[in-house]
């Protein structure tokens, strides 16, 4: 089991915003909790997990949640579909309109809950994308100012 994984829901909350570039009191006032209580999990998560900063640890999630295993998409839907979720009042009873049926089968796709999930994936991903993006942007600013100093002497 990896440090991650033994993180709270909460501290993966505050990893979240953090990704999104929330300070410490933004983070505070969306989960009503002190920022003082928002550093000090940070300071905790960042050692637990052994980062430097709360932007790797925040990296860290993100790109364990990305290399989750892929859901099953081919699986049929859990749970039961209402009847006559996807009927049409010009639709026949027995569901026989053309495009009663497509309908039907379109929102049968669409009440299927691993939709949800495969489209927190994408956002979590590309989340860390946006924050790998940041940190790079941030350490090439770095270099170029070491570089100008340098080359001034």
């Amino acid at each position: 089991m990896s440090a991650v994984a033994a993180l709270s829901d909460l501290d993966r909350e505050i990893l979240r915003l953090v990704a999104e570039g929330r300070t410490s009191k933004e983070i505070g006032r969306a989960l009503d909790r002190s920022h003082y209580t928002i550093d000090d999990r940070l300071k905790q998560v960042c050692r637990l997990l052994g980062a430097d900063s709360r932007a790797q640890a925040a990296v860290m999630l993100l790109r364990e949640e990305a290399a989750a295993p892929p859901l099953d998409l081919g699986a049929p839907p859990q749970g039961r579909i209402e009847a006559g979720a996807g009927h049409l009042p010009h639709g026949r009873e027995d569901g026989g309109s053309r495009h009663g049926q497509g309908l039907k089968d379109f929102t049968t796709r669409l009440t299927d809950p691993r939709l949800g999930q495969v489209a927190t994936r994408l956002l979590l991903i590309l989340v860390g994308v946006a924050a790998a993006a940041f940190l790079l942007a941030n350490a090439i600013e770095a270099v170029q100012g070491v570089f100008l100093t340098v080359l001034r002497g």
